[in-house]
C-alpha cells in the first residue's frame, strides 16, 4: 500500500484559509516545507473545487519543475464530464472517481515514477527533513494538498494516510474559514513535532 501524505496549514486557532487563500494563513517556513513535500511527491492529489478555482495556479504548468508530475482529481461525481471540463480549460489534471470504499484501489492505482525534474529542486535539498524517515526514503508517496474535506476523507477511509499539518503563529478568522464541518471522529498519533520560526510542523497517524 502506497504512503499518502495530506499537507494541511492552519493559525493557531483552526482557520485553515484567509478569504479563500490557504497563502493568507502560511508562512515562509510553511512554504517551503510544503514545496519540498510537492516536489518529493510521486503524485498529487486534489479535489475538484481546487482543480477549477481559476484564481489558483496550474500545479503543473509548463516550466515549472512539476510539469511532468501527474496530478489526479478526486471526484465523487462523474469523472468524465469533469475530465471535459479539464481539458477545456487547458488543465493537464486527470479526473478519477472515488469514494470511501474505492479509495485504496484509486491510490494503488496511481502512478509511481515523478519525473527527474520533479525530484531536482533546492527547496527539497534545503529541507532534508521534511518528515520522511530514513526508511521510507525511496518509498512512493502521493502528497493530496486539497482542503480538509477530501483530507479527512482520506485519512479517514485510507490506512496509510499521514498527516502533516502546519500550524502558523498567526490568529486568522474570517467567515466559514473554520475546520471543515465533516461528521468524523479520527483517533490520531502524533509521530512528530517540528518547529522552524515559529511554525510548528506536527505529523500524525492514525491510531
Amino acid at each position: 500500500m502506497r504512503r499518502l501524505i495530506i499537507s494541511l496549514v492552519q493559525s493557531i486557532n483552526g482557520s485553515f484559509a484567509e478569504d479563500g487563500w490557504s497563502t493568507g494563513v502560511s508562512t515562509d517556513a510553511d512554504f517551503r516545507r510544503f514545496l519540498a513535500l510537492r516536489r518529493s511527491a510521486n503524485a498529487i492529489i486534489i479535489d475538484r473545487r481546487t482543480a477549477l478555482n481559476p484564481r489558483l495556479p496550474v500545479i503543473n504548468a509548463v516550466g515549472k519543475t512539476l510539469e511532468h508530475t501527474p496530478v489526479y482529481v478526486l471526484t465523487e461525481s462523474d469523472p468524465a464530464a469533469l475530465q471535459s471540463e479539464l481539458d477545456a480549460r487547458g488543465l493537464d489534471y486527470r479526473a478519477q472517481h472515488f469514494s470511501a470504499d474505492t479509495i485504496t484501489e484509486v491510490a494503488a492505482a496511481l502512478p509511481t515514477a515523478p519525473s527527474p525534474e520533479s525530484r531536482q529542486s533546492d527547496a527539497h535539498s534545503a529541507l532534508p527533513s521534511v518528515g520522511t524517515e530514513p526508511e521510507e526514503s525511496g518509498e512512493v508517496m502521493l502528497l493530496c494538498e486539497s482542503g480538509p474535506n477530501l483530507a479527512f476523507r482520506l485519512l479517514e477511509h485510507y490506512p496509510r494516510a499521514e498527516l502533516h499539518l502546519s500550524v502558523s503563529p498567526r490568529y486568522i478568522r474570517t467567515p466559514g474559514s473554520h475546520l471543515s464541518g465533516l461528521e468524523a471522529e479520527i483517533d490520531l498519533r502524533l509521530i512528530d513535532v517540528r518547529v522552524e520560526d515559529d511554525q510548528v510542523f506536527l505529523r500524525y497517524r492514525r491510531a
